[in-house]
């Protein structure tokens, strides 16, 4: 059985899935952890946010990283270890109450996290709906999120941080199970194909500059949403719903995404995404009603998630080799830190509009962005389409 046929299976993508959920490691809970990180271990509050910061810094830094090495390695033996070193890291981050400890416990966590979904990305490039698979992953990191944020409270209610951690080092063990998915190398003739000028041109960078550009608008505001709720006379238990129901949306969109493939064609899907998400983002800063809260919120992930697949199916397509997914996951990253960080600069004593300014702005760069990119991938497929050897 060849690599391909493999990469295209149900399991493999369900152990892939897998993979990417539990490298994310505390990224989607950091609310909630941080919190039990200061009432019970006692560590303080500007510290928990070096913690976190560290660890997503890492991950960005070694998934970068690791999707350039990634066609020389024996994929399946490195995914192995960093799983192992990410079980290792939880395991140790059990035993660790201050703060210099976890920040650098959760810096191992965050680098091998962050080889784990360079891996995941740079066989997810190999599946033959690309549009899918990536719709599918994301759909497993918003199932994933939903499943940790409402279980979480139970779990360090009961067990405490410790129990946090542990719950986080068996589910990763659990799925060294699907390591047997990974194939460990290339076929050698798509890496013949893999590497060639398209991979890193002016496209490429650009497409990069879109994750960057989709994160760091949307996580300028995602900080502020509880705030903007409570201003507009929300209460914590309704804006925890309605921003919980958010992301359920965005896996809606998501799913989308991956039932009408490449319908939409290369543009379309990003004007949704971008644009729906600049409507969405001024409507809520200027809105003064739970129920435009609400709409919004849920809309911002919806079309948010449903653009994400296309650019990755668009990384994919110009390098199959997966460094350039992988890239764009190191990008993501970036958006993120920076969103929050400038959005800081702006809110003042709660200035939520030049926060919603500031993500529009950003949202309107990523449009005239995604127009540039739309075209020149149009025109490269149709170089490729004249030359069926290379199609």
């Amino acid at each position: 059985m060849n690599a391909i046929h493999v990469i295209n299976s149900k399991s493999t993508l369900l152990a892939i899935c897998l993979m990417m959920v539990v490298s994310l490691g505390t990224l989607q809970i950091q609310p909630v952890l941080g919190g039990a990180l200061v009432d019970q271990l006692g560590i303080p509050l500007p510290a928990i946010g070096s913690i976190f910061a560290t660890e997503l810094m890492a991950m960005a830094m070694a998934s970068g990283i690791s999707a350039l090495l990634v066609t020389r390695l024996d994929r399946r033996l490195f995914v192995r270890v960093a799983l192992i070193i990410l079980v290792l890291a939880n395991l140790l981050s059990t035993q660790m109450h201050d703060w210099s400890g976890l920040l650098l416990v959760r810096m191992v966590a965050g680098a091998s996290g962050g080889a784990v979904m360079a891996v995941v990305l740079a066989n997810a490039t190999l599946r033959s709906n690309k549009d899918a698979t990536f719709a599918m992953i994301n759909i497993a990191n918003l199932l994933w999120g939903t499943l940790t944020v409402t279980s979480l409270p139970l779990i360090l209610a009961n067990f405490g941080v410790k129990g946090a951690f542990l719950a986080m080092a068996l589910a990763v063990a659990f799925s060294l199970l699907g390591t047997g998915r990974v194939p460990r190398r290339l076929d050698v003739a798509l890496q013949e194909t893999t590497d060639n000028k398209h991979a890193f041109g002016a496209t490429a960078m650009l497409l990069l500059l879109l994750f960057a550009l989709l994160f760091m608008g949307h996580s300028a505001l995602w900080v502020y949403q509880e705030r903007i709720g409570k201003s507009i006379g929300l209460l914590p238990e309704q804006i925890g719903a309605i921003l919980g129901g958010s992301i359920l949306a965005g896996a809606v969109g998501a799913g989308l995404a991956g039932l009408l493939g490449k319908r939409l064609g290369v543009l379309i899907p990003q004007l949704i995404g971008f644009g729906g998400a600049l409507v969405a983002t001024l409507l809520m800063v200027n809105g003064t009603s739970p129920a435009a809260f609400a709409i919004t919120a849920c809309l911002i992930h919806m079309v948010w998630f449903f653009s994400l697949p296309y650019l990755l199916s668009m990384a994919a397509e110009l390098d199959p080799s997966g460094r350039l997914p992988g890239l764009g996951n190191a990008a993501i990253f970036i958006g993120q830190g920076i969103g929050p960080f400038c959005a800081s600069l702006l809110v003042g004593d709660g200035h939520f509009r030049a926060v919603g300014w500031f993500a529009a702005a950003v949202y309107c760069l990523g449009i005239v962005i995604s127009c540039v990119v739309a075209a020149h991938f149009r025109q490269r497929r149709s170089l490729i389409n004249a030359e069926p050897s290379l199609v």
